[in-house]
């Protein structure tokens, strides 16, 4: 097997890390979001804002020594990972942080910070970080969505949102996907669905009360939302038909389409849905021993577990990062 970062920059820059997001700027720039490797007994006596986070960035198509970076920050709670590309006038990776401000530091492709903050004193609780068309989005506990308009700046996109008093786990939002930027689909809490024409949003019906965890606006035309145990449903607005009843004890991290297949990846799983099926992510009739977080765009796959990352062009998969004796 042939490791593409070696152990010199694996060990100053992932070493003593764990792997906790990943996002594909383009094939040749892969970020992460790496946070302080430490037992259940240490990070029980911090606040997870005191748990170091690691912005790292790794292009594939550089020499060893100057292929590997990182930026190190402080108070990044519940942070994760995304990018911003063109029509972007700056395209980067960033991370963000579950805090009041909405922290966000952005890294790569000739940009180094400042820090920005989506929502200053709002608390906007971001869970994920998606781009669509370029732009990022950032979505969040309370049905919360916003968009990255220019460096520092993020605007509520929030027309036709109620505003609860009381912020409940019933509602969205866990994900965000878009076939345009007139046709996008938010989701998360129990069974909370919404759809955005370009004007406002609209709570949509859902067959299911269950907590819902991605949504994928895929190649073949199709929705799928995934939710509870692992469950998939197939659909379009307020129509939706269930097609897989999972059994699986946590939920996807990420759905993707890719090679005109359903790919998903949760915390120790790696599954493909081709339409009628779901079994594990195979290459030439071997399981691809896999599992974590996962990313698709210019026409490579990146899958990420908490110390190991492969890639997948559509013929080989690739290993970039693989753990090296300590």
């Amino acid at each position: 097997m042939t490791v593409f970062l070696d152990k010199k920059r694996w060990t100053e820059v992932f070493s003593g890390f764990v792997i906790s997001s990943v996002a594909l700027l383009d094939r040749r720039a892969l970020h992460f979001c790496a946070r302080q490797r430490m037992s259940i007994e240490e990070s029980s006596h911090l606040f997870d804002h005191d748990i170091a986070t690691r912005l790292i960035v790794l292009y594939t198509d550089r020499e060893a020594g100057s292929n590997c970076g990182f930026r190190q920050l402080t108070g990044m709670a519940h942070s994760v990972v995304g990018v911003s590309r063109p029509p972007f006038p700056r395209p980067s990776g960033m991370v963000c942080a579950m805090n009041m401000d909405g922290d966000v530091y952005p890294r790569g492709g000739g940009v180094e910070g400042p820090m920005e903050h989506i929502d200053p004193g709002k608390w906007p609780s971001t869970l994920r970080l998606k781009c669509i068309r370029g732009y990022t989005f950032a979505v969040g506990v309370g049905r919360r969505v916003y968009k990255r308009v220019d460096s520092g700046t993020w605007l509520a996109v929030d027309a036709g949102l109620p505003r609860p008093d009381e912020v409940t786990t019933r509602m969205g939002f866990e994900d965000i996907d878009a076939f345009s930027e007139s046709d996008m689909y938010a989701v998360g809490g129990h069974g909370d669905v919404w759809h955005f024409d370009g004007q406002a949003w609209k709570q949509m019906g859902f067959p299911s009360n269950v907590q819902l965890a991605t949504v994928t606006c895929a190649g073949d035309g199709n929705v799928y939302i995934s939710g509870e145990g692992g469950s998939l449903w197939l659909g379009q607005k307020s129509t939706w038909k269930s097609v897989y009843r999972g059994t699986s004890t946590v939920p996807w991290n990420d759905v993707r389409w890719f090679q005109d297949k359903l790919w998903l990846a949760s915390n120790y799983q790696f599954y493909q849905w081709d339409g009628s099926a779901m079994a594990r992510a195979s290459h030439e009739g071997e399981a691809v021993p896999m599992y974590g977080r996962m990313d698709v765009h210019d026409g490579l796959l990146v899958i990420a577990s908490q110390d190991s990352v492969r890639t997948f062009d559509g013929a080989a998969w690739r290993h970039l990062v693989e753990p090296y004796d300590e």
